[in-house]
């Protein structure tokens, strides 16, 4: 742990009691082990508070924040924001995993001065932990443009300095609120850097596939419309871009 600053581990959990001790499990085993993990139970109405005050027990880098009423994502990571203390904030999902070496890899990429938060390649797994399909490799610097196109950057490859987290807020009013995110960031002139190394798996399941596809797309038009402000034409030739890698993206998964 020489030299090493602390990193504040984000994590919203809401209805994750199968999923977050394998997800908490990937985190303690980091080779980057000055951290705090900061649990964000979004009240939670199966037995997940439990799970995350007993890995609390266990392990005293793990810190438990209870939400009094049930905001969504944005909400809890914006409330962890305010808590953390690390240099660097790192997102991660209650269902998702890190591989050992991805905070080592990553905060070594924002210590080199050329970025302000950095992503990675991940690679997808089904409910059980199976890796299927082939990995999503990223890109190793974005634009707005390229993310208006595809967003690549997995909320759960994403480590950040601190600084702008206590600046800029997620905006819950979107449905795609990890998206705008990175939009509001790169918009203020932040420079991000990508890793091409795969560094996490990607949980996804059969609903999250195939049951919210057409909300997915309306729900990007928004952002297109709403909150960027593009005009039609504008709008339609990002919107024609993102279905079309959605499609070669999911085509490439092996069916669940």
């Amino acid at each position: 742990m020489k030299n090493q600053m602390l990193c504040s581990v984000i994590v919203p959990a809401y209805n994750c009691e199968h999923t977050l001790v394998q997800s908490i499990e990937s985190v303690l085993c980091q080779t980057y082990s000055n951290l705090e993990v900061l649990i964000v139970n979004d009240c939670s109405t199966d037995g997940t508070l439990q799970v995350i005050q007993t890995l609390a027990e266990q392990d005293a880098r793990i810190r438990c924040i209870a939400l009094a009423s049930n905001g969504g994502v944005a909400k809890a990571r914006n409330r962890a924001f305010a808590e953390a203390r690390g240099t660097y904030c790192a997102f991660l999902d209650s269902d998702d995993i890190w591989v050992p070496e991805k905070l080592e890899t990553q905060i070594a990429l924002l210590q080199d001065g050329k970025s302000d938060f950095t992503y990675s390649s991940y690679s997808f797994i089904d409910g059980k932990g199976k890796v299927i399909g082939q990995a999503k490799m990223v890109p190793s610097s974005c634009s707005i443009s390229d993310i208006l196109k595809e967003n690549f950057i997995l909320c759960s490859t994403v480590v950040i300095k601190t600084k702008f987290c206590k600046t800029y807020a997620m905006d819950g009013a979107y449905a795609h609120e990890d998206m705008v995110y990175w939009l509001t960031l790169l918009q203020a002139g932040c420079k991000a850097v990508g890793c091409e190394t795969v560094l996490a798996f990607y949980r996804i399941y059969n609903q999250n596939r195939s049951g919210n596809k057409a909300k997915a797309a309306k729900d990007r038009w928004i952002v297109y419309r709403r909150f960027l402000k593009l005009n039609m034409i504008s709008s339609l030739w990002y919107f024609l871009s993102y279905t079309a890698y959605g499609i070669r993206k999911y085509s490439k998964l092996k069916k669940i």
